[in-house]
């Protein structure tokens, strides 16, 4: 009796980490579209994947993937482990969350006008992906409970799982 409210705190747990996880997977296909893009699309004679602004676009989106698919295990790592993982979604999630809506910028800011077309799947994860920095928790949120894990001591700088 009177357990609802810990059954809702543990199911916040499954659910942040795994829009951080969702972020990943959108990111990592969206990254793709834009690299092949890059590869044919040509401009004053040569592919735009030569171009150093598209490359850095390009490399700024892979290290942003690779460190939020880090958060991402841990988070769901330590669940693993039957421990209170609630402190890692949150910054998985915040942290995913914010990386996909970059990455999509990106993504679409390669493609040019043709990302922002109903011909391409860009504009509708551009817009999906702002939901993510919404639902299961607003950013403010996330932040809010992660400072204030680690300014009541619950949870330790250099504290994994």
């Amino acid at each position: 009796m009177h357990k609802g409210y810990n059954l809702g705190l543990e199911w916040i747990g499954f659910a942040r980490w795994i829009v951080g996880a969702r972020a990943v997977g959108a990111a990592e296909r969206l990254l793709q579209m834009a690299i092949d893009y890059a590869k044919e699309r040509e401009t004053f004679g040569k592919p735009i994947a030569e171009r150093q602004a598209i490359q850095w676009m390009i490399a700024d989106s892979a290290v942003e993937i690779e460190a939020a698919k880090w958060l991402v295990l841990n988070a769901a790592f330590t669940l693993d482990q039957g421990e209170d993982n609630r402190h890692y979604a949150s910054i998985a999630k915040l942290y995913g969350s914010n990386m996909g809506n970059r990455v999509i910028d990106r993504v679409l800011q390669i493609h040019g006008g043709m990302g922002y077309t109903r011909e391409l799947p860009i504009e509708r994860w551009y817009r999906e992906a702002r939901l993510w920095r919404i639902y299961d928790g607003t950013d403010e949120i996330q932040r809010l409970i992660i400072s204030r894990n680690l300014l009541k001591g619950h949870i330790k700088i250099g504290q994994t799982f």
